[in-house]
């Protein structure tokens, strides 16, 4: 088997895991294109700068897929916050929350939720101006995979999103991530 081979099996083995595919150079770019006219627009309606540096790392690989899942089948939270506020030297002011920890962060009095999964952290000190950041994150599943390495992954904006759903003739209901990895040597 190939490294994508091995990478496609592994990753399908995943409950609500319902395609992967290997993405070309060409999706590489027009994804690329796709992440900076979502930076440029901002978050929260253009109010907020905007970073989607877990899809830039995974850009950044030598190897790109696309994973497509269902929570509703099974798949997973993801492993750490997928989206986080942070100030200009990367101090976490807020995050999204999952759901297993809502109730011990309704508890806590340094918190003020801004939505039911996202928090601000009161009393933080803040340095600079604060952006919306949805970071690199890990992706387990593949961490003793043969033939790769510097697995990360990172959640699409919605442009991109609606740009692999159309390539990959799927609807609106599944989750979009991409997965990037080097080869070992």
């Amino acid at each position: 088997m190939n490294h994508f081979e091995n990478v496609e099996k592994r990753l399908m083995e995943i409950p609500g895991v319902i395609r992967v595919v290997q993405l070309d150079d060409k999706d590489r770019r027009h994804i690329s294109r796709l992440e900076k006219m979502a930076e440029d627009n901002g978050a929260a309606g253009g109010m907020m700068d905007f970073t989607n540096k877990g899809v830039w790392d995974a850009l950044a690989k030598k190897n790109l897929v696309l994973l497509v899942a269902d929570s509703k089948q099974g798949f997973r939270d993801p492993p750490c916050s997928w989206t986080l506020i942070v100030d200009e030297k990367g101090n976490v002011v807020g995050e999204w929350i999952p759901e297993e920890k809502i109730c011990e962060y309704k508890e806590r009095d340094d918190v003020q939720f801004l939505s039911n999964d996202f928090v601000l952290y009161r009393g933080r000190e803040r340095v600079g101006k604060c952006i919306f950041m949805m970071p690199p994150l890990p992706f387990p599943e593949l961490d003793d995979v043969e033939g790769i390495k510097n697995v990360v992954s990172g959640t699409v904006s919605a442009p991109a999103d609606a740009y692999l759903k159309k390539i990959t003739n799927i609807s609106e209901n599944f989750w979009t991530i991409i997965i990037g990895y080097d080869l070992d040597d």
